[in-house]
């Protein structure tokens, strides 16, 4: 098989830097970032990716904080669902590949089981209702495209909720965070591998595909574990406790949030042949290649 010539979007987010330093050692890797195709300029996609040689287009660029999109509703669908669908038009003439990363927030938040790639979405916030739509125009546009939801991002190229903890426990011991809101933290970093192995081993993979670690968490539970590591690594941090509270007490979101969005990573470990590690496991690795003296 020859080597893939990948393309990603979204090059200036957590998730695109990660893919693009992953993948650019071993395969041939550009990495756009919204000055290189901005997606409210739709008029203009065709024309650029025209131009750009790839087999393998990762879009991993969108409109992804929930306030944003619930107050710009026609930038969110123009960025969300608009876009993605041109795009995997263009990867379906060219015969090209292409991966869109979605959400959990495409469900509703009801159910207190694992959320599978079949069971019915119900979005209730707009962030959630766009993504759907990109989901959906995707695989309209191009049947072998593959749609990948993830959950709670955390890694080294831009702060998330286990940093900014950490952070502000090395000032104060007044914390709180979420306890009724809960999903799976999943590592940047092994999506890399994931989606590094899904363009080699499984080249015809496609649908829907859930690419999250294993396990569970709170806002809460996912703050305490961040500190209770970084105290373990020796950061002064003021304490390893956070008080607990409720989602609808912060007042300030203009976005519903879903309260479980708890992913099933069972068809990923089927596909890989192995064990999805646990969130837990790939946070303590993270903080300590972060914090840990060299």
């Amino acid at each position: 098989m020859p080597v893939p010539r990948i393309l990603i979007l979204g090059a200036t987010g957590g998730l695109g830097r990660a893919l693009h330093r992953h993948l650019v050692t071993r395969y041939e890797t550009t990495a756009w970032g919204r000055a290189d195709l901005d997606f409210e300029q739709p008029d203009t996609l065709a024309a650029k990716l025209a131009a750009q040689p790839f087999d393998v287009l990762l879009n991993a660029a969108g409109m992804t904080s929930p306030d944003v999109c619930e107050v710009q509703p026609e930038r969110a669908f123009l960025a969300n669902a608009v876009a993605p669908q041109l795009l995997a038009e263009c990867c379906h003439a060219r015969g090209a590949r292409m991966i869109q990363f979605s959400t959990d927030y495409v469900f509703s938040g009801e159910s207190h089981d694992l959320w599978n790639e079949t069971d019915e979405t119900a979005p209730i916030n707009v962030y959630g209702r766009t993504k759907l739509a990109g989901e959906r125009a995707v695989l309209r546009a191009s049947p072998s495209a593959l749609v990948a939801r993830v959950s709670w991002l955390f890694g080294p190229d831009k702060p998330s909720h286990p940093d900014n903890i950490i952070q502000r426990a090395l000032q104060t011991d007044d914390l709180s965070a979420v306890e009724d809101k809960v999903s799976v933290p999943t590592s940047n970093l092994d999506i890399c591998g994931w989606i590094e192995q899904l363009i080699i081993r499984h080249p015809t993979t496609s649908g829907v595909l859930h690419l999250c670690n294993s396990g569970i968490a709170s806002w809460h539970s996912w703050a305490e574990a961040a500190l209770e590591i970084a105290a373990r690594l020796g950061l002064p941090v003021k304490t390893t406790r956070v008080q607990p509270i409720k989602l609808a007490s912060l007042t300030q979101f203009k976005a519903q949030r879903p309260l479980m969005t708890r992913m099933s990573n069972a068809r990923l470990q089927s596909l890989l042949g192995g064990e999805i590690r646990n969130w837990h496991d790939a946070l303590e690795h993270y903080l300590v290649q972060k914090y840990q003296p060299k």
